[in-house]
């Protein structure tokens, strides 16, 4: 059974509900790893309980904000709760609660500051958030604050500012421009979505960035925006929902629209004799609810052989890099990648697709640790790759 957020009440009613069942430590990919209670979904919440809803704030620990930290927050105990906790809500709000008592790890104090200094999660200034379109062999009209474009790309930080996962925005504009898409970008103004501050716990100073970039939309009087990072996306979607009241705004995750052009006949491929499996990103699939669109886009390729890990759809395991875990523990988030790339070899794929750029990112490093012959590629850049 899958909670749901509308089902939430307060951090301490809901430590209340959980019924200590256990289906919450069978789907956990940080207890698979460390094999401890306290790292448990029902562990953490146990913990909260005596804490918050029984008032023990002086167990408010090092030990117990560690085991907050050392988790992804992919939704996977959220997807299997008897008792519909939205334990992803949960943390969450645990986050926050860490933060306001000054117990944040230093990584994520860190974090914070940087965002507030260079809006972006790297050390670059904001203004070369366009850099990578200088790879373009042919840059398009209106790539940088168009008003009024039938489409926005909100690149996000990883794309903007990471070689790695720069091809992605470049595959996305190429595919864009020989679909004859008007779209643009909000260049330099595209400020960090604001998630890693709210997985962090702080809530309040990812206000500013919500907002900047909503005006920005409005100001540009842009109806559509697609974005090709998972959690870009479901923040978006969802955070950004009360500032956009009242504003008409499809957002849409790049698969989506990508999928659309296709069955439109906007762009067309050639044929590609690959065995290809797909990773689920947790922000796109168990908490986004997309599961159609990047399979609708894989299979539209002739030639191409899908083939699903054991794990898929709602029950995909985590590529370990999510909930800011790879910076405050990338052993752990290691380890967790390499339960899902012995996934990947048993399928036999030689390709591994996904849609979002930490995925790509992780995946990447525990096939290479694994001496497998796979490739890593966003779907976007497997479609640039089979383009007519």
């Amino acid at each position: 059974m899958t909670a749901t957020k509308d089902l939430f009440t307060t951090l301490e009613q809901e430590t209340l509900i959980c019924g200590r069942c256990g289906y919450c430590r069978s789907v956990c990919p940080v207890y698979e790893v460390i094999g401890w209670e306290s790292s448990t979904p029902r562990g953490k919440i146990s913990l909260a309980r005596e804490i918050f809803a029984h008032g023990k704030r002086n167990k408010l620990g090092e030990d117990f904000v560690k085991r907050l930290d050392q988790c992804t927050l992919c939704g996977a105990c959220a997807n299997v709760c008897s008792t519909c906790i939205d334990t992803r809500s949960l943390w969450l709000e645990l986050r926050k609660r860490v933060a306001d008592e000054g117990l944040a790890p230093e990584a994520y104090v860190n974090l914070k500051n940087n965002l507030i200094t260079n809006k972006n999660i790297s050390t670059f200034s904001n203004s070369d958030r366009l850099e990578w379109a200088e790879d373009l062999d042919e840059e398009p009209e209106g790539l940088e604050l168009e008003e009024e474009a039938d489409v926005c790309y909100f690149v996000g930080c990883v794309s903007s500012f990471y070689p790695q996962a720069a091809q992605v925005p470049l595959a996305i504009c190429e595919i864009l421009m020989q679909a004859g898409i008007n779209f643009t970008t909000m260049g330099g103004e595209e400020w960090c979505c604001g998630y890693p501050l709210v997985s962090a716990g702080f809530v309040k100073d990812a206000e500013p960035f919500i907002k900047h970039n909503v005006a920005k939309i409005k100001e540009l009087n842009i109806h559509t925006l697609i974005a090709s990072c998972a959690t870009c996306y479901h923040f978006w979607k969802h955070a950004c929902a009360e500032e956009l009241k009242g504003y008409n705004l499809e957002i849409l995750h790049t698969t989506e629209y990508l999928a659309r052009l296709i069955k439109t006949g906007k762009i067309q491929f050639d044929e590609l004799d690959e065995v290809v499996t797909y990773h689920d990103p947790c922000d796109l699939g168990r908490n986004g609810g997309i599961f159609a669109a990047p399979r609708e886009v894989i299979t539209s390729i002739p030639g191409v052989e899908l083939v699903e890990m054991q794990h898929n759809r709602s029950n995909s395991l985590c590529c370990g890099g999510g909930g800011n875990l790879q910076s405050v523990d990338p052993a752990l988030a290691g380890h967790i990648s390499a339960l899902r790339v012995d996934e990947i070899k048993e399928t036999g794929a030689t390709i591994v697709v996904s849609a979002c750029q930490q995925c790509e990112q992780m995946l990447s490093a525990g096939i290479r640790e694994a001496g497998l012959k796979v490739r890593v590629m966003d779907i976007s850049q497997l479609l640039q790759e089979v383009l007519l």
